[in-house]
C-alpha cells in the first residue's frame, strides 16, 4: 500500500479531550473503584476493549448515548448520574478566575487554566512548552 504525498509533511497535534467526557470518565472511574472493580471487568461487561475503556475514563474517548445507560446498568447508577449538573461550567476557555501574572499570553493563560483544570479532575498534567518572557536583572 503506498501513502500519497499529500499525507507526509504533515504535523498530527493531540487535541485535547472535551471537559464533559472528562467529567463523564471520571465518573465512571470513580464509581468502577468504589464498587472494586478492575478495569478488565467492567469492560468485558460492557463488550468493548479495555484500552477503550482507560481512554473513556480519561476522557480521551467519547461516550455515545447508548453507552451512556450500559455504563450506568454496569455501575448501578442511572445514566444521569454520570452528566454533569447543568450549572456547572466545563468550559476551559473561560476560567479566568486563576489568580495570574499580568505579563502571561493569551495561550499561556491558557495552558495554566489547563493544567489546574487536570490537577482538579486527577489527570496526569501534559508536559507543554510554556514560552515566558524572561525577567532582566
Amino acid at each position: 500500500m503506498r501513502l500519497t504525498s499529500a499525507l507526509f509533511g504533515c504535523i498530527i497535534t493531540p487535541v485535547a479531550p472535551d471537559p464533559i467526557y472528562e467529567h463523564i470518565g471520571a465518573l465512571i472511574k470513580a464509581r468502577r473503584k468504589t464498587l472494586g472493580q478492575k478495569q478488565e471487568t467492567l469492560a468485558r461487561t460492557l463488550r468493548i476493549s479495555r484500552g477503550a475503556l482507560a481512554n473513556i475514563e480519561t476522557g480521551r474517548q467519547s461516550v455515545l448515548v447508548h453507552q451512556l445507560y450500559k455504563f450506568a446498568a454496569a455501575l448501578q447508577l442511572t445514566p444521569s448520574d454520570l452528566l454533569p449538573p447543568p450549572s456547572v461550567d466545563l468550559s476551559r476557555a473561560e476560567r479566568t478566575d486563576l489568580p495570574l501574572p499580568t505579563d502571561l499570553k493569551g495561550q499561556q493563560k491558557k495552558q495554566v487554566a489547563n493544567f489546574f483544570m487536570q490537577v482538579k479532575t486527577g489527570q496526569k498534567p501534559k508536559t507543554e512548552v510554556i514560552h515566558a518572557k524572561t525577567a532582566k536583572r
